[in-house]
């Protein structure tokens, strides 16, 4: 039996958090120091639709949408586990920020921002 859920859940739109935050400047710092500016202007608009992964969006966002994939990273959580995190755009601005568990562990959370580096 497979689970579906929806792609992107829309949420109360809320500011960036500090770790999200924290993420995305070490990301951006290697792919697109331009981009550094909008991080403040950031707004979280969605979540994933499983609702247990900490993926956010920052923009609104429909299935047929393309978005291409600008970056992918790697760190480890509070359980020193992996997490796999990759930075998505669209129209030129950041779009999504995904997180995963690489080795399937669970439960997990956003990586610490001091353990990021390229996958």
């Amino acid at each position: 039996m497979s689970r579906t859920f929806p792609f992107f859940v829309p949420i109360e739109h809320r500011c960036i958090s500090q770790a999200e935050r924290e993420i995305l400047m070490c990301i951006l710092q290697d792919v697109n120091p331009a981009h550094i500016s909008l991080v403040e202007q950031l707004q979280v608009v969605g979540r994933c639709g499983c609702g247990a992964c900490p993926t956010i969006f920052f923009q609104p966002h429909a299935q047929p949408e393309h978005e291409t994939q600008v970056a992918s990273y790697w760190g480890r959580d509070e359980a020193n586990a992996l997490v796999g995190v990759l930075l998505w755009e669209k129209h030129g601005h950041p779009s999504q920020l995904e997180f995963y568990s690489v080795d399937g562990h669970e439960p997990w959370g956003i990586p610490k921002a001091e353990t990021i580096e390229p996958f």
